[in-house]
């Protein structure tokens, strides 16, 4: 390219060097608060999901039904979050795990720019192996009363796993957002 021809980008190619990489940072700077509003949408959609799926896994394994509904509030409430049965601990577990599922997807929102299934559901699993790693693994277990617990690290797999391909959804939820057509 010569000195008297400067490259002119365009605005489709904004986020664009000279050889047609995109350029990831300049388009996760980026403020779309519709976007996170479907995040947070398809958050809550996934995490509910995610507890319907963990409640049937753990009645079927014997446990309490309402058990991973309860887990989050042990950080709140102490091991009497545990206690057998209905109780403030299912409303305060469910209500962080949905708060908590609702961040997680406004940050997944804002890192995928895109609507199509094939690369959300790619993520979307990518999202749920890292979120077993660094959340059950690492994170809940700082928690003397959530180690306690004993919680199956097989089964929580499987739990974020689940929440991560649900994410699928923020699609959905950006779309009727945005107001297009589903």
């Amino acid at each position: 390219m010569s000195a008297q021809h400067p490259h002119n980008i365009s605005s489709a190619t904004a986020n664009q060097n000279e050889e047609g990489d995109i350029n990831l940072v300049s388009d996760w700077v980026k403020l779309d608060v519709v976007r996170w509003m479907a995040g947070f949408g398809g958050g809550v959609f996934s995490g509910v999901v995610m507890l319907v799926f963990a409640m049937v896994l753990s009645a079927t394994s014997g446990g309490d039904l309402w058990l991973p509904t309860k887990m989050l509030a042990l950080p709140i409430l102490g091991a009497s979050a545990l206690e057998y049965g209905l109780g403030a601990s299912v409303i305060v577990g469910t209500i962080a795990t949905l708060l908590l599922c609702g961040f997680l997807g406004i940050v997944f929102a804002h890192f995928t720019r895109t609507n199509r299934f094939l690369p959300l559901v790619s993520v979307g699993a990518t999202w749920g192996i890292f979120s077993w790693i660094f959340l059950n693994n690492l994170f809940f277990k700082s928690w003397r009363d959530y180690y306690a617990a004993g919680t199956s690290d097989g089964a929580a797999f499987f739990v974020c796993l689940v929440f991560g391909m649900s994410l699928v959804s923020v699609a959905f939820f950006d779309r009727m957002v945005r107001g297009r057509e589903l």
